[in-house]
């Protein structure tokens, strides 16, 4: 019998390294080589036939997943977000599930179904969105921040879920009480635990493997106290993570658990994979084809239109709607419930799973390319201009530019050079992403623009044909590209400067038309071995200025 565990648990580990390796090669998410593995392993080439042991295995990675993003869910960043951004996450939840529900009913789904199908359109995938946001340097954006508000609330909202499917079926005033109360326990004890594991932690952080056990043992003991309470147990895991997730010690512990939970939740989507069917008698395939619809047209539309009417931007409102395209990792979690509740069937399994597939990949694509999808969708979007836009309360500029010099990007290197100018009491206009820096520059004199450089619309405001000198401190080689072929195309002869990652990113950036490209890694190791090395301690103290602060 263990012999048979480790055989199978072994197949199904080299089979997700293996789809894994080849979906980072293609630059596609890993989450649909682990879910393709168990598709290869199960119903194609049946090598691994016990689905049970692997099923138990994944509720672990379920619990770890929401232990993780309850430690990341940092409270002081909902202030942060704004009730606006909040605002939109809620809407799109209800709008989106309410008119999935219809459109499934229509397709033939039962009531039942209807409301699950709902629940696994609205909801987009935290981890794929953050990962793809982060490798383009895009989460301080203004789309990125309002995306990570989306994501937020929907979380919050899928775990409410998440409680409310048990009461599903004898669902009474009575039940609802009950839920309630029993809720109201599990977040009383979770307020006193709060306070005293932040004493607890003070000691056991001391030891690497004992800060290990003991957030795991938290975990653990907070699943299983949810499960005693009738929540489930990934609402416990989910809790407990909120919890160490507001101590000071959020970080380490996040940092030592992501490998367990990296593992266990590769066994979760192996064990999904396994259980897809590729039999189309009930029209599986038309099934997910209207789901796919579901997802991919009809929730970034309605985010759009939400977005819109809260006064954003189309370049915000566009980008953030076709970036949360895409099912969630919830969505599975909640499917895989509704299966144990005996409330739907295990068709779900594949239609989601297959959804994920689908989704995830065009997601990838969706916002690697999303610059060039606005750029195609402008034009169409111009009728809804006349609804005004947020960031046009966040500009303040002069009634007329010339002689100035444009700075793209306010973080690191962009807030030397602000400073710089200020200094030398130049005229300068700034344009950054980032709401938070463009208030607190505001706040502080300073012509500032809250918008992406990727947005033409700016282009008159910023007067390039009577600029003195632009600078980008944003590496970003596609948005560098298009913001140089603007400014030369508008007959502006002012001196560009630009930033990139490597020699080859330069390369292009001058043949495009830039007159200086800084290279900061290159430009800081020059500094160091040119200026820093050859000086004694004492001189680079005295450089240092005093308290260690940065010289001017």
């Amino acid at each position: 019998m263990s012999y048979s565990m480790f055989y199978d648990i072994g197949i199904a580990v080299a089979a997700a390294t293996a789809l894994a390796i080849i979906f980072n090669l293609l630059k596609q998410p890993t989450i649909l080589g682990f879910i393709i593995a168990g598709l290869l392993i199960g119903p194609v080439f049946g090598v691994v036939k016990d689905k049970a042991l692997l099923g138990n295995f994944s509720e672990l990675g379920i619990a770890l997943l929401l232990f993780i993003i309850g430690i990341e869910l940092d409270i002081k960043r909902i202030r942060q977000l704004g009730i606006t951004s909040l605002a939109v996450g809620f809407l799109q939840v209800v709008v989106t599930t309410v008119i999935s529900y219809f459109v499934a009913l229509a397709v033939g789904f039962s009531q039942l179904q209807a409301a699950y199908i709902g629940l696994i359109v609205t909801f987009s995938s935290t981890m794929v969105v953050v990962k793809l946001l982060s490798d383009k340097n895009e989460l301080d954006s203004l789309h990125g921040e309002l995306v990570l508000g989306i994501l937020l609330v929907q979380d919050l909202l899928a775990v409410f879920a998440m409680a409310l499917l048990t009461t599903v079926g004898n669902f009474s005033a009575a039940a609802l009480a009950k839920i309630a109360g029993e809720g109201a326990v599990l977040i009383a004890s979770a307020l006193v635990a709060g306070y005293a594991l932040n004493k607890v932690l003070k000691y056991a952080v001391r030891s690497k493997e004992l800060l290990f056990i003991f957030a795991l043992s938290v975990c653990m003991i907070f699943a299983a106290w949810a499960a005693f309470l009738d929540y489930s147990l990934a609402i416990g895991a989910f809790i407990a993570g909120i919890i160490l997730g507001n101590t000071q010690y959020n970080y380490e512990i996040a940092g030592k658990v992501k490998p367990l939970r990296d593992f266990f939740l590769t066994i979760f989507f192996v064990s999904l994979g396994m259980q897809l069917t590729l039999d189309n008698s009930n029209g599986l395939l038309v099934k997910t084809a209207a789901a796919a619809i579901l997802v991919v047209v009809l929730k970034p539309i309605i985010t759009f239109i939400i977005t819109k009417l809260l006064k954003f931007g189309n370049r915000t409102a566009l980008l953030a709607s076709i970036q949360l395209g895409q099912v969630s990792e919830f969505s599975l979690i909640l499917v895989a419930a509704g299966i144990s509740l005996g409330h739907i069937g295990n068709e779900f399994f594949s239609i989601t799973a297959f959804l994920a597939m689908i989704t995830f990949a065009l997601t990838a694509y969706a916002i690697k390319f999303d610059n060039k999808i606005y750029s195609a969708l402008s034009p169409f979007l111009r009728t809804f201009e006349k609804l005004s836009k947020k960031e046009e309360h966040l500009t303040s500029l002069p009634p007329k530019l010339k002689g100035h010099v444009i700075i793209f990007g306010v973080y690191k290197m962009g807030g030397e050079i602000i400073k710089l100018l200020r200094q030398k009491k130049e005229k300068f206009v700034v344009v950054d992403y980032n709401p938070e820096k463009t208030r607190d520059l505001i706040k502080h004199g300073v012509n500032c623009i809250c918008s992406d450089m990727g947005n033409w619309d700016i282009d008159e405001m910023l007067h390039y044909p009577d600029a003195r000198a632009i600078v980008s401190t944003i590496r970003d080689k596609d948005n560098n590209l298009a913001l140089i072929s603007r400014i030369r195309s508008s007959g502006s002869k002012a001196s560009i400067i630009a930033a990139a990652f490597s020699e080859e990113e330069a390369s292009e950036l001058y043949r495009k038309g830039a007159d200086f490209v800084m290279l900061p890694d290159q430009m800081a190791g020059e500094h160091i071995v040119f200026n820093l090395l050859p000086k004694k301690p004492q001189a680079l103290r005295k450089l240092a200025g005093k308290g260690g602060k940065l010289p001017r």
